[in-house]
């Protein structure tokens, strides 16, 4: 396996090759401003100033860009965004990998060959203002999670000893894991590369029905274990997912855990998603203690679908998709449930779902989610549907004669951006549509001005040609 397939909802760094990482504020470390910014890092600093913004007005955002910068990629840590600038002052763009995230924000941002000096830039989100720099030695920069979904960066570098012709050649690799302030939360040595990092812990293969979750800042080891004839059970960095054949959910997602119990191709019993305690392995809630939302076809008290979904776990309940039932594989009913008393919350709603085939991540019962998760977007067959999570309530949904629209994600203002079906086959343009009432707000809106959103601060950003633009939120 090539070391660049480690897929880094978060990734690694190397084995003492990070370089003067001073967080005392000496030297290259902290409070170096951005060109242009007055570095005073308080309320009335001066924002950043690069190219200036020709290009169209984008729904959701604010007509004029709070600060830019050189053309550039940038991975969001929610306070900062972080650059990366190489051996020669360059900035990585972060654009061309493969398996980047599901969400369409920047995964990779760095790679090189070998291991080389980097500088690792951490910028104001607002003002653009350099918080902090750090010089590392890296073959790899990536975004990664720590604990509880904290939004954090990863960088690595692999260390080869050769074979000295008895012996195999053997890499070792470290991961050292940075906060958005550009402070260190943890760092681990593995051997070999074939392992991915996210919330806090090294996720790796062991045996194909096992993942082995390694906490980064040390801590015992957690094995989750999938079962069923013929488990097998793997982990998508794409969208933190593990995968049980027909059941899939966010692997970790803040004190827990999922596992898939059944988790072969369906015969005799669905498959279920089991949630425990990360730290202990405690069962918390489980598919198979609750009742199935209606619409959901049962014989003999058991669904006649294995398709399950977990979309989120949040606030104490778990947002659901239930495959209808073994003749209807597209067809899906969405379902929130309280932890604590495994009752269904608010009503349910039901999608015959599109299918994608040009799409290597699963698709089928996955909803796009808005940032304050009000409002939820599903690709039907018909196109575009959009309901409440927490009650169930359709608000709106195409028809037979519009249009079809592939949605991508929300503005913190309910904008919902999405690729029209006709489109798809050549120079891909989007729409911009209000999410709560359907009114088409851009129509033909190219592919790099379509903002990504850092939370929780609401301002949008986008990466062009011509350079990077930040922009508060619109209203």
């Amino acid at each position: 396996m090539n070391k660049y397939t480690v897929m880094a909802a978060g990734l690694v760094l190397s084995l003492g090759l990070v370089a003067g990482c001073d967080s005392s504020g000496d030297g290259d470390a902290k409070g170096a401003p951005a060109k242009g910014s007055s570095g005073d890092g308080g309320g009335g600093a001066t924002a950043a100033q690069g190219p200036a913004y020709t290009g169209p007005a984008i729904p959701g955002l604010a007509a004029k860009a709070a600060w830019s910068a050189p053309a550039a990629g940038a991975i969001d840590l929610g306070d900062t965004l972080l650059f990366v600038k190489d051996a020669r002052g360059e900035y990585a763009l972060g654009r061309g990998y493969d398996k980047e995230p599901i969400d369409g924000s920047v995964g990779t941002l760095h790679t090189s060959d070998d291991p080389e000096p980097a500088t690792l830039e951490f910028r104001d989100v607002k003002t653009g203002e350099v918080r902090k720099t750090l010089k590392v030695t890296t073959d790899r920069v990536a975004a990664t999670t720590w604990h509880d979904g904290v939004r954090a960066v990863a960088v690595f570098a692999a260390a080869t000893t050769a074979s000295d012709g008895l012996s195999a050649e053997k890499t070792t690799t470290a991961v050292t894991v940075y906060g958005s302030d550009g402070a260190e939360l943890g760092k681990t040595q593995r051997e070999g590369d074939e392992f991915h990092v996210a919330e806090g812990h090294v996720i790796e293969q062991d045996g194909d029905e096992s993942l082995k979750l390694t906490p980064v800042d040390g801590g015992a080891a957690r094995k989750v274990t999938c079962t069923g004839q013929l488990a097998s059970c793997s982990y998508d960095p794409r969208a933190n997912q593990i995968d049980g054949s027909q059941a899939h959910a966010p692997l970790i997602t803040g004190k827990y855990a999922f596992h898939v119990e059944n988790a072969s191709n369906y015969e005799n019993n669905p498959e279920q998603l089991v949630m425990t305690e990360l730290a202990t392995g405690k069962k918390v809630w489980s598919t198979a203690d609750v009742t199935p939302p209606a619409g959901v076809e049962l014989e003999e008290g058991k669904r006649t679908s294995g398709n399950l979904r977990v979309m989120e776990v949040r606030d104490g309940k778990v947002l659901t998709a239930w495959g209808v039932g073994a003749l209807s594989p597209d067809t899906w009913v969405t379902a929130t449930y309280d932890i604590a008393s495994g009752k269904q919350v608010g009503g349910s709603t039901t999608y015959s779902y599109a299918d994608s085939p040009h799409d290597t991540i699963d698709t089928e019962g996955r909803s796009v989610l808005s940032p304050d998760r009000t409002l939820a977007a599903a690709e039907t067959k018909e196109g575009t549907a959009v309901w409440q999570p927490a009650d169930g309530k359709e608000v709106w949904k195409q028809k037979q004669d519009e249009n079809a629209l592939q949605p991508v994600r929300f503005s913190p203002g309910g904008v919902l951006y999405g690729i029209p079906k006709e489109d798809q086959s050549g120079e891909t343009v989007y729409l911009a549509v209000d999410g709560r009432t359907k009114k088409v707000l851009a129509k033909s809106l190219p592919e790099q001005y379509v903002p990504l959103f850092s939370q929780p601060s609401g301002y949008g950003y986008i990466s062009t040609d011509q350079g990077f633009f930040v922009f508060p939120s619109a209203g």
